[in-house]
């Protein structure tokens, strides 16, 4: 059992996307929570920042389209939030560790890794993570530590 660590391979290799459409469909697809969609299109901070951190371990399998490309694929034959829904757990709905995790186990045959914020009486779910082998052909187990309390029966809030 061969461990990847696709992070980080290569910095500021993101060129940013001309083609309005492509930014349209992009952030239609996999927007960003933190911005505007004014300053996601001009600015293009979050897709630099993951294209950056984990594109470019791809490289040598995709360009920065095709990654981007795949990235929207995946996020629709994997859709968490409806998986997620159809487990019960809807946003600003809060369930445990365990029942996030199985919920998304039951697409990927592997637990998550999840990262949460907040104290241990109020956690909030920041991020799921699903990780892949090089060519992302196969969900593999993330080998970073969920960043959310350990005790599977802790509440964590799903946010709207």
């Amino acid at each position: 059992n061969k461990k990847y660590r696709l992070n980080n391979c290569r910095t500021n290799a993101y060129n940013s996307i001309m083609d309005v459409r492509e930014q349209l469909k992009l952030d239609d697809r996999w927007p960003d929570l933190t911005s505007s969609k004014a300053e996601t299109m001009s600015r293009q901070k979050f897709w630099q920042y993951e294209y950056n951190k984990h594109g470019t371990c791809c490289e040598r399998l995709y360009n920065q389209e095709q990654y981007f490309n795949l990235t929207m694929k995946l996020k629709d034959k994997f859709d968490l939030l409806a998986t997620l829904r159809n487990h019960g757990i809807t946003p600003g709905s809060t369930s445990t560790i365990k029942k996030f995790g199985d919920a998304i186990e039951t697409v990927t045959t592997v637990f998550p890794s999840l990262k949460c914020i907040g104290t241990k009486a109020t956690m909030e779910l920041l991020e799921i993570g699903i990780c892949f082998d090089p060519a992302a052909t196969h969900v593999i187990p993330c080998h970073r530590q969920s960043i959310c309390h350990s005790d599977e029966n802790t509440g964590i809030l799903l946010l709207p």
